[in-house]
């Protein structure tokens, strides 16, 4: 059996192995006997009327009916449509875009005794195959196969993002135990200040001017990015008007080409003329015997001057052609030209997308700036801030473990499955 591994979800009956075994009612049942004893991985025979499906009689049944010795004389020299008839199985004809899934449950919703029988698959070009049940189920079954071992991954997986979450939950308890700590012994101390305070505060301030600068910074990188990139894109625009005319020049070229080949055989032709006007000329010579010197001489400048024309035509054949193939390879250096500046053009507006984000950023930064300036800070403030911190902390941890919980659900799986088997895709 083909290899099934690269099957996916999405996979339909037209990437299975399928057989093709068609024959016209009129054919004799001996023949579809002997193809069978020929091929017997053959599941079954298609049988037609006038380009029209008439119906499909599997190898099982055929054998069946052959093993009766009667019927072996009833059927054997007579028309295959005797015996279709005689069966009488209605054939299950699909689509060669049925997914894998929705041909199974279309054949186990037959009746029992025609679960196995084969399906004909009709194929974009209307050529009908023969698909074997058995393969339809392997393929089903592979694909199930695949889906397991990516759902094992992902457990695995979120079996160590568990254990990643719990290894952070010890770590805030263990912070937020510090900082109470700390809370009781601030209290303790009467609101003093201490130099770890202090250097608390002018680490702030140190930020704060960080801060700062570096929004001034992204201001500068957005307005010189964005005259970077209008200019870019200029350029870009300025290369595919010059491809295009850089095309319709090799056209124009081209039709010069043309012209001057054209022109090269009407001068061959104008040159057999001649060398055919020089032949009579010796032969009148030679008739003449030699008294007229001068018209030998011509005859012999004509045939000269034919041989030198020849030659010409011939060069200026071959440099047209040469010619036309540098106007070939120019045009194709234009069109790649023309697609390069297409792929910039895409980049820079992904790249102007960027800066619009980064100066919505910068326009956040510069709204919330005052009000920060304001802030001072105080021992017992400090303290109370990083505590509601470290106590968001342990609600985004807990949310975030819930949801990882909840990775398991069927819904989620089969989508991680789906994005995982098109990326196996070959």
């Amino acid at each position: 059996m083909s290899n099934l591994s690269h099957l996916a979800p999405d996979s339909t009956i037209g990437h299975l192995p399928s057989h093709q075994f068609q024959v016209s009612s009129t054919t004799l049942g001996q023949v579809v006997a002997q193809k069978f004893g020929q091929e017997p991985e053959l599941p079954g025979v298609i049988i037609t009327h006038n380009s029209q499906v008439l119906g499909m009689i599997s190898r099982v049944k055929f054998q069946e009916q052959m093993n009766i010795p009667d019927r072996v004389e009833l059927y054997g020299e007579r028309p295959i449509r005797f015996l279709l008839d005689f069966l009488r199985i209605p054939p299950l004809l699909l689509s060669e875009k049925w997914k894998i899934d929705d041909a199974v449950q279309a054949v186990l919703n037959r009746q029992k005794d025609l679960v196995y029988e084969p399906i004909i698959v009709e194929m974009e070009n209307r050529n009908l195959r023969i698909l074997d049940v058995h393969t339809l189920l392997m393929a089903q079954s592979n694909i199930l196969t695949q889906a397991n071992k990516i759902i094992h991954k992902y457990r695995l997986e979120r079996q160590k993002y568990i254990a990643k979450i719990q290894q952070e939950q010890a770590k805030v308890q263990e912070y937020s135990q510090l900082l109470e700590s700390r809370q009781r012994q601030v209290e303790k101390s009467h609101h003093i200040p201490n130099p770890q305070q202090a250097a608390l505060v002018k680490q702030a301030q140190e930020i704060s001017q960080q801060n700062q600068q570096f929004l001034k910074i992204a201001k500068l990188i957005s307005a010189e990015g964005r005259v970077a990139f209008q200019a870019t894109f200029q350029g870009a625009n300025a290369i595919c008007n010059n491809t295009d005319k850089i095309l319709g020049v090799g056209k124009a070229i081209a039709n010069d080409l043309e012209t001057v080949n054209r022109t090269s055989r009407t001068i061959g032709e104008a040159i057999e003329q001649v060398r055919h006007l020089a032949v009579q000329v010796a032969v009148v010579t030679n008739q003449m015997g030699n008294q007229p010197n001068g018209l030998s001489q011509v005859s012999m400048e004509i045939a000269r001057l034919a041989s030198k024309t020849f030659e010409l035509g011939t060069q200026m054949e071959q440099i047209g052609s040469r010619f036309k193939l540098r106007v070939q390879a120019l045009t194709e250096a234009a069109r790649a030209g023309a697609n390069v500046a297409k792929s910039v053009t895409e980049k820079i507006e992904r790249a102007e997308m960027a800066l619009l984000d980064l100066e919505e950023f910068i326009s956040e930064k510069d709204g919330n700036s005052e009000s920060k300036n304001k802030i001072h800070l105080h021992e017992n403030e400090t303290s109370t801030s990083l505590i509601q911190e470290i106590q968001q902390a342990e609600v985004a941890v807990s949310q975030l473990e819930h949801i990882v919980k909840q990775q398991d659900s069927s819904q989620y799986l089969i989508q991680k499955i789906q994005q995982a088997l098109k990326h196996k895709k070959p």
